[in-house]
């Protein structure tokens, strides 16, 4: 009942339900104390234990709805776009939650789920916005689904390979054995999909019993979850896999219809059970932390994101959106302080509760508010902006346009280009985790990368280049391969620094933000000199023909030597 009262009061006040489960159960939690006159609060219920037990049953179907949601035809769709954008929103948010947590000194282990909990956006939030506003027939909307779900498998598979690090208590773990239990619990779930599900999905639809088809499928969403933990992954990873795997088939439906309100029940229960867990005595040592975060994931998502999405090929009001779209945190935060908490070795676990709660509720509170001024900032910005950002940005966008968005695609990258990146990724995850003279020689090795990654790049550019219209950015004709060098040498600089910042962490952490700003100046150093050498309006010719034009020499008037009128005169 008072699940139900916060949630028709968040509903009224047009909230997320999420913060209505999570303000009833500080309230009725055991760490709630006031008092008034004689009246003394201390909160309704003090045994927490069952309520964890049946709310982590919740959070396990939920999850396996989120697998059921993975859709390989909407990724297909729109392909690149969503790839780069998932890949690199998730990147930069554990990137500065990790300089977060490592400035305030806290271990490994919390620095990772502290990373997690402010990385991972909700889309409720900003679908039920979208909707509202009624753009869920723009363009950007089929891109923001596809991202979605991209970054839900991302989380589960990050969680997947923190979890099998740190959720182990016994002695006997080893690096060796976690490989092991990963790699047979990838190969349980891949026999699943391709050998077990198909035959078991025929014989469902033939099942007319509801009562028999829950039981089947609530059996086969413990038992994944089971095995999950025995190969010592979370169980919420095992819930997920299995929901993959019956993604898209023709029980979908029948099972969003007959489980979706039992799960709802537990999914209420589980953000009760955690509003229950927050102690509310802690917001007082943990609210700078709170507002730094709240801070930095609007910077990543707002102003980071969204130029990324602009310089892939969106428009800037569908960049602004996109950005906006991915500012809210929820579930998946929640998630992350839950099993964060109760990690072996963690010691911040108390600390994490309050964090994730008060981060989730501003930032539901907040996305729609930027999802709604998202037009007006994007048309704002390229009025204030100067003209040099402008074109140089607009040049990039609009050739990244025709290389990754699918609609507008006139050119496919290179295999040799796509295998010197894949080669870059991993020689920059070796650097991250390598120290010493090691770690050295692999970060030479990745900028050797990059200079074969730009020399492949400006070649497959220069085809792009051409085929692009450019007309309306004022691009002179006959730049073509400045304007490829251009493009190339904006994006490689961006990989030097990402291998700079991988190696420099381990040296001294607070240097990554000096290599971050440095190359945003030469970024925007790069846009001027581009502006210059390649725009109509530029007067970087004019001024250069004056500036090394040589001095005219003055014709000094020789006389002419007339005798005859030399003799008059005489």
């Amino acid at each position: 009942m008072v699940a139900f009262i916060g949630a028709l009061l968040a509903s009224r006040s047009r909230q997320s339900v999420i913060l209505g489960y999570i303000a009833a159960g500080v309230i009725i939690g055991p760490y709630l104390h006031f008092q008034i006159g004689d009246f003394t609060y201390n909160g309704i219920i003090q045994e927490t234990e069952f309520i964890e037990t049946i709310s982590e049953l919740g959070l396990i179907l939920l999850i396996f709805f989120v697998g059921m949601e993975f859709s390989l035809d909407k990724i297909r769709r729109v392909k690149g776009p969503a790839v780069i954008l998932s890949i690199i929103d998730v990147g930069v948010n554990l990137f500065t939650g990790i300089l977060l947590a490592t400035g305030l000194g806290w271990p490994l282990i919390d620095t990772l789920f502290l990373a997690s909990v402010l990385a991972m956006s909700c889309s409720a939030v900003a679908m039920k916005t979208l909707m509202e506003l009624g753009r869920l027939e723009r363009p950007e909307t089929e891109f923001l689904l596809g991202m979605i779900i991209l970054e839900e498998f991302i989380s589960m598979l990050f969680l997947t390979i923190v979890g099998g690090l740190v959720i182990h208590t016994d002695a006997d773990f080893t690096v060796s054995s976690m490989l092991m239990g990963l790699g047979a619990f990838f190969l349980f779930f891949i026999i699943m999909a391709a050998v077990v599900v198909p035959r078991v999905i025929a014989r469902l639809q033939r099942m007319k019993s509801d009562e028999m088809f829950v039981l089947f499928m609530l059996g086969a969403i413990c038992l994944s979850a089971a095995f999950a933990e025995l190969c010592g992954v979370p169980a919420l990873i095992g819930a997920f896999f299995i929901g993959m795997t019956f993604a898209e088939s023709k029980i979908t439906l029948r099972a969003e219809r007959i489980i979706v309100p039992l799960r709802d029940a537990f999914v209420a229960m589980f953000f009760v059970a955690f509003g229950m867990l927050i102690d509310p005595s802690l917001f007082g040592s943990v609210w700078v932390i709170i507002v730094i975060a709240v801070v930095l994931i609007t910077v990543d998502e707002i102003l980071i994101m969204s130029a990324l999405a602009y310089l892939v090929g969106f428009g800037r009001r569908a960049a602004t959106s996109v950005g906006a779209s991915f500012s809210a945190r929820g579930g998946e935060s929640i998630m992350y302080a839950s099993v964060g908490s109760q990690a072996a070795g963690a010691t911040k676990g108390a600390e994490l509760y309050p964090i994730a709660g008060a981060v989730t509720f501003i930032m539901s509170v907040l996305c729609p508010l930027y999802i709604r001024k998202a037009f007006s900032l994007a048309d704002w910005v390229a009025r204030k902006a100067p003209r040099f950002m402008t074109y140089g940005a607009g040049v990039i966008s609009r050739t990244f346009n025709k290389m990754v968005m699918p609609g507008s695609r006139v050119f496919t990258l290179s295999r040799s280009l796509l295998l010197a990146f894949i080669a870059f990724l991993v020689l920059v995850m070796a650097v991250a985790i390598t120290p010493g003279l090691p770690g050295l020689v692999l970060y030479y090795l990745a900028i050797s990368s990059v200079v074969l990654i730009w020399y492949l790049l400006q070649k497959d550019l220069l085809n792009v280049v051409t085929k692009v219209d450019y007309s309306n950015l004022g691009v002179k004709e006959g730049v073509e391969r400045t304007v490829s060098h251009y493009v190339a040498t904006a994006s490689c600089l961006g990989l030097i620094m990402v291998a700079s910042v991988a190696l420099m962490y381990l040296v001294y952490w607070p240097s990554v933000v000096v290599i971050t700003l440095a190359y945003l100046l030469w970024f925007i150093y790069l846009m001027h000199l581009s502006y210059n050498r390649t725009c109509d309006l530029a007067r970087y010719d004019e001024i250069r023909e004056r500036s090394f034009q040589p001095p005219a020499i003055m014709e000094i008037e020789k006389p002419v030597f007339n005798h005859r009128q030399r003799w008059k005169d005489f």
